[in-house]
């Protein structure tokens, strides 16, 4: 009987901590919208190291980059999870063509002719993060 009572307030405890854990504050939509502007602002700035390569630029030095885009790539999920009206279809295929053309580097010790690629696809995703920065009246 006392394993069946242990059992049962087991549970209830479990069953009270959930909702607890869901009784978060919801973020209004002025502030997930400048969580966006925000999150596209610095994925905008890593974007623009990887702009600054060249062909001397080494490998480690790019996915040293690749790296931290990746990583303001998910804040702008995050965020844009909270935005209803946010759009970032084409921002996201902008930036798979960026990691297309980082991919394609051989792994020589530097970029080579691939950096004129990557520099491509970087102006590709600045202009999807504008248009996405434009469409969202971000300042």
């Amino acid at each position: 009987m006392s394993k069946l009572l242990t059992t049962v307030v087991v549970l209830t405890v479990m069953v009270l901590s959930l909702g607890a854990c869901s009784a978060s504050t919801p973020v209004s939509v002025p502030d997930a919208q400048a969580a966006l502007c925000t999150a596209l602002a610095n994925l905008n700035t890593a974007v623009a190291k990887l702009g600054t390569i060249s062909a001397d630029t080494t490998n480690e030095e790019v996915q040293s980059i690749q790296k931290e885009i990746d990583t303001a790539v998910e804040g702008v999920k995050t965020a844009a999870a909270a935005v209803p009206e946010a759009k970032i279809d084409g921002l996201t295929a902008a930036i798979d063509g960026l990691q297309d053309a980082v991919n394609a580097v051989s792994s020589s010790d530097t970029v080579g002719g691939a950096a004129a690629s990557i520099t491509a696809a970087v102006e590709g995703v600045q202009a999807a993060i504008q248009a996405t920065l434009t469409t969202l009246s971000c300042q």
